[in-house]
């Protein structure tokens, strides 16, 4: 599935209008691309409106591939919760990943946002893991 969406947050279907995202949880990825990177949300069947967690790669015009982790502030919530219950990273205490960006809400397009940003500003060279061609 491709998608793209503008600034202002709208979805573009690539028909020339813009368009609601209907919620099909659809197995496989969901590519968005822009002028100035392609982003391929593995989203593994969640809805690209709701999703809270989710791994990304962002191929730049460069050339460079770059990977994330993307969460939102409820999602960080929620596993923190879950771990203080588990006993895992010290029962909650404490949440990393190497590759992480937090947003304030779930789903595709307030995170194409901040990769928009992240490549705009070049701070995905700093945020992002490299990944080397194959």
């Amino acid at each position: 599935m491709q998608l793209s969406w503008g600034e202002d947050g709208q979805h573009d279907d690539h028909s020339g209008t813009h368009a609601m995202i209907v919620c099909v949880k659809a197995v496989g990825d969901v590519v968005v691309e822009e002028s100035t990177f392609v982003a391929r949300f593995l989203l593994g069947g969640t809805c690209a409106e709701s999703v809270a967690n989710v791994d990304v790669f962002v191929d730049l015009t460069d050339g460079s591939s770059w990977a994330l982790t993307i969460f939102s502030v409820d999602e960080v919530r929620r596993l923190l919760d879950k771990w203080r219950e588990s006993g895992e990273c010290a029962n909650g205490s404490y949440f990393w990943a190497v590759d992480q960006v937090i947003v304030p809400e779930a789903g595709v397009a307030g995170m194409v946002a901040a990769i928009r940003e992240l490549v705009r500003s070049g701070e995905i060279t700093s945020v992002g893991v490299r990944c080397e061609p194959v």
